[in-house]
């Protein structure tokens, strides 16, 4: 369908363009089309001179997304800018330092493979890091932690004059390089869970707007105090106030960077100061990370939060202005805006929050695809209608929208 040639290809006209042609050609108006997700690069998403630009003029309501993976990556690498600018610590730095020390050299692995076996540890590859996807660091500082001991015994070592060994020399004799390396492999988790769940194929739109708080909730939960946390809507609370925070010492940077962090500090290995510091920096990673999420995820978006009803988990607490909410906002797909029609919708909603509805062992598993797919073809034994009124059309309007963006 797109361009792929010439100096204009990559312009959101003739993208555009050529999206407006293949519509046209299938004889499909812009009035159909629900939800459009794409990337998040400002040709796709900006707010002027842009394709999301232009399809809103021709179409309103429709719902225009950007990879919300992409966004988790970006908070992630947002967080440890913050981690960065306060001890000057860069774990994409370490990793690929690390990586590229390593690659295609035999003689570098076999000595490593030496001091493995001298700290009785097993020998495993050392993992490169893709820079674009800045989650792929936890894996590969997990491979550094496996290897650490032996690690820093070859750097030590060795007498190498090139820049990259000069600074991962610096890293390896550094107590705090490990302490790093534990928070990130402490906090990163959190980000990655949440990343799996928009990567996931089964339709997850209906758990988006609780799973978008929860995600922030974990990280604030990490450094401020249960008291700033109750009873208030995210938007309320107010974390970067230090009156609010946890103190150094109760921030929740996981178990075994606690331990290793008082460890060096009793042996003397490392000064009440660099403690100090290492809180710090965990503490503007995680308000850095709050404030990029909470500026860039679909937090307020009405459609999300509507969509909660087709979760059958979530049905009781929903209502059926979460599906008239659809049917006003694409009417000509809709189009049940009388009142006997809005009759029938409400009848049929209650029916589907009463009704039995078996679930599994362990409700993760439920095809909730396939259960509104039987729910469409049902009908009721007497009117020969839908058994569910116009619940079930509502949401397959919802397909394109339904789905996560990965």
């Amino acid at each position: 369908m797109c361009p792929t040639s010439g100096p204009s290809c990559g312009t959101a006209e003739v993208i555009y363009q050529k999206m407006d042609e293949a519509l046209q050609k299938n004889a499909i108006p812009w009035r159909n089309c629900v939800s459009l997700s794409v990337d998040n690069a400002p040709v796709n998403t900006g707010a002027r001179n842009s394709i999301a630009s232009r399809i809103l003029k021709e179409h309103g309501s429709i719902y225009i997304h950007g990879c919300p993976c992409h966004i988790i990556h970006n908070t992630a690498k947002e967080a440890g800018l913050g981690f960065l600018e306060v001890c000057g610590f860069d774990p994409e730095d370490l990793t690929v330092d690390v990586g590229y020390w390593f690659k295609g050299s035999t003689n570098r692995k076999g000595y490593l493979t030496e001091f493995c076996e001298l700290h009785g540890s097993e020998y495993l590859e050392i993992l490169m890091h893709v820079s674009i996807r800045w989650l792929s660091l936890e894996r590969c500082l997990t491979r550094i932690l496996q290897q650490y001991e032996p690690l820093a015994s070859y750097f030590k070592s060795s007498n190498e004059k090139q820049p990259r060994f000069r600074r991962l020399l610096e890293a390896f004799s550094n107590p705090m390089t490990e302490v790093y390396l534990l928070f990130y492999q402490a906090t990163l988790p959190v980000f990655s869970t949440f990343n799996l769940l928009l990567q996931r194929e089964k339709s997850s739109i209906f758990l988006l707007h609780d799973e978008i708080r929860s995600f922030i909730r974990k990280l604030l939960s990490k450094f401020l105090k249960p008291a700033a946390l109750q009873h208030r809507e995210l938007h309320e609370i107010l974390y970067k106030d230090p009156s609010n925070q946890l103190p150094g010492e109760k921030l929740v940077i996981g178990f075994t960077t606690r331990a290793t962090l008082n460890r060096l500090l009793d042996a003397g290995d490392i000064t009440p100061q660099q403690v100090q510091r290492f809180q710090q920096a965990a503490v503007a990673f995680l308000v850095r990370a709050v404030e990029y999420a909470m500026k860039k995820l679909p937090m307020r978006e009405p459609l999300i939060k509507h969509a909660m009803f087709l979760d059958v988990q979530q049905r009781v607490e929903c209502g059926v202005e979460d599906a008239l909410y659809f049917v006003d906002r694409f009417p000509e797909l809709l189009p049940y805006n009388g009142p006997d029609e809005r009759d029938k919708l409400s009848e049929g909603f209650l029916d589907y929050q009463s009704m039995d509805i078996a679930m599994p062992e362990d409700p993760a598993t439920f095809d909730i695809e396939s259960f509104w797919g039987n729910m469409a073809s049902m009908k009721n034994k007497v009117t020969e209608g839908y058994a569910v009124g116009l619940a079930s059309p509502v949401v397959a309007s919802e397909g394109p929208a339904a789905t996560s963006s990965g």
